[in-house]
């Protein structure tokens, strides 16, 4: 059973049921999730908390986005970006694990994936 980024829950979207969740297995979760919780800035604190609350403070096998702002959101979309392209460049997972190419190549796939998701979301607004 995987884990799962939940991205948008809003019952009036119109977006299929398996969009609004993106599941993913548990070893490739925590290397999306702890490169991301990396890249965010120290003023970015608050929005972090409210991310990941859910995993760190409830015990729970998911990061939730349904409830944060549009800024929050991007944010986190911002950081989830940084977090692939060092994984991608570095080989080395958010708490020094080095992986193997095929490895990378896998992760980062779905990793791609997940930020395509979070860019169909109305919430995302690109950098300028």
């Amino acid at each position: 059973m995987g884990r799962a980024v939940i991205i948008n829950l809003d019952a009036h979207s119109t977006a299929s049921p398996e969009s609004l969740a993106e599941r993913v297995a548990t070893d490739i979760f925590d290397v999306i999730i702890e490169a991301t919780r990396k890249h965010f800035t120290p003023e970015e604190n608050t929005c972090a908390r409210l991310c990941f609350l859910p995993l760190d403070e409830r015990f729970q096998e998911y990061v939730a986005l349904d409830a944060v702002d549009s800024a929050c959101f991007n944010a986190f979309v911002r950081a989830c970006e940084a977090g692939l392209a060092e994984y991608r460049s570095t080989s080395t997972a958010a708490w020094g694990r080095w992986d193997e190419p095929p490895r990378v190549a896998q992760y980062a796939w779905e990793w791609a994936e997940l930020i395509k998701k979070l860019h169909a979301d109305p919430r995302y607004k690109p950098a300028p």
